[in-house]
């Protein structure tokens, strides 16, 4: 079996997806293949620009919404590492992880913005922070996250990738403070597959894995029954 890495899934079964699939539902608001394709690539690609290198953390603060799943390919793509936030927790635990992660880069959405603005002097590793909500009322310290999603051509980024690149998880135990699960995209992709195998055949290679879905489609929809922090 090969090395897996999230990011070139996403980069060879995107082309082949149809194109009027949809990627991400929300309410009314749907996001196809295509449109989360390039979305995702722009946002990878913009914050590698704004000096998030191989490696760097972004925390994610926000609700289950299309942006958590854009931004999660954003970062299988351009080799950052995704920080979950429990939006539940109060302002001295959300510091916690944003310190203890190294985290470089912080997403989040304008709900929480008030937390963040009593945060943000205490955030001496974070370089850059992105706002989701209307355009009109981003805080000034902030990018639009629609600014990143929608800046560039949308093109893939032509990066070479690490199977060891990396997801962080981080839980809420019941003694002491949240501890953060450290997961190899290989390691992830290789569990997910024993997994599936209990049900059907499973891709042994990436060109088996497009041929999959090229035959085949998107498959079923989810409907994660949980936030997806």
């Amino acid at each position: 079996m090969i090395d897996w890495n999230l990011g070139d899934i996403l980069d060879a079964i995107e082309p082949v997806m149809p194109k009027d699939a949809p990627a991400l539902i929300h309410g009314d608001r749907i996001i196809t293949w295509p449109e989360m394709s390039g979305r995702s690539n722009n946002v990878a690609r913009a914050l590698r620009q704004r000096g998030a290198g191989n490696g760097a953390k972004v925390a994610f603060y926000m609700r289950n919404r299309p942006e958590y799943g854009e931004l999660m390919a954003a970062c299988f793509k351009g080799r950052l590492i995704h920080v979950n936030i429990n939006y539940r927790y109060v302002a001295e635990e959300v510091f916690y992880i944003f310190d203890d992660s190294d985290s470089e880069v912080i997403v989040y959405s304008s709900e929480f913005r008030d937390c963040i603005v009593e945060l943000k002097d205490r955030l001496e590793k974070v370089h850059t922070f992105v706002e989701i909500g209307e355009a009109s009322q981003i805080a000034p310290f902030a990018i639009p996250y629609e600014t990143l999603a929608q800046e560039g051509d949308g093109s893939a980024l032509g990066i070479v990738r690490s199977p060891e690149d990396q997801l962080f998880i981080y839980t809420g135990g019941t003694t002491g403070m949240p501890k953060g699960v450290m997961w190899h995209h290989d390691q992830m992709r290789k569990a997910q597959l024993e997994a599936q195998k209990l049900l059907a055949p499973v891709p042994q290679t990436l060109e088996e894995h497009v041929a999959l879905i090229t035959s085949q489609g998107p498959g079923n929809r989810t409907l994660p029954s949980c936030p997806m922090m």
